[in-house]
């Protein structure tokens, strides 16, 4: 079984309606409504469900203005509805903070380990333009990372920032639990 943690659109995926894929999103306004509207932070899958998780947070905050030169998230909503195609969604109006965004990637891994088999895998999706890929994987503590995939995407040919696709397993032991003031 495959969870999309961060439903969106199902941009990435071919077949927007597979068998062996359950989507999740809490966002309500999405061209392509998931399976399950939840936070990831709490889902109400039991434990060790999940072969693999795709995990493809926001990779910015409070950042409305600068990129659809809106200020309010209703603004976004009705300018978002308007494009045709069901757009990626980015969640750029999600966080209001740096420090938000990261808590919520810190809880998001908490419930991915618990949900995760213990011999599954975790991808997630990382662009590092605002945070560096290596600052956000220490909210990963209780991972190993399997691979790395650098991807070319065309329709960000001009951007110098890189986007990436990390593979995690968990750890057999889990550490104790962090203090979120040391992200």
């Amino acid at each position: 079984m495959i969870l999309d943690a961060t439903a969106g659109n199902r941009t990435m995926w071919q077949i927007k309606k597979p068998t062996n894929i359950i989507f999740i999103d809490m966002e309500k306004q999405l061209e392509v409504k998931p399976d399950i509207f939840c936070d990831n932070t709490n889902t109400p899958f039991i434990p060790k469900l999940f072969d693999t998780i795709f995990y493809d947070p926001p990779h910015g905050w409070g950042v409305l203005a600068m990129f659809f030169n809106v200020k309010t998230r209703a603004e976004y909503a009705k300018l978002y509805h308007k494009v045709k195609y069901a757009p990626t969604y980015y969640g750029l109006d999600k966080y209001k903070s740096r420090a938000e965004l990261i808590k919520h990637i810190y809880y998001a891994q908490e419930e991915f380990y618990r949900i995760l088999k213990d011999n599954g895998l975790l991808w997630f999706k990382w662009c590092d333009g605002a945070i560096l890929l290596e600052r956000v994987l220490t909210c990963f503590t209780d991972w190993i990372e399997m691979m790395r995939l650098v991807v070319s995407d065309p329709q960000h040919q001009t951007s110098t920032n890189r986007t990436y696709w990390v593979c995690l397993s968990k750890k057999t032991q889990k550490t104790s639990q962090q203090s979120l003031t040391q992200f």
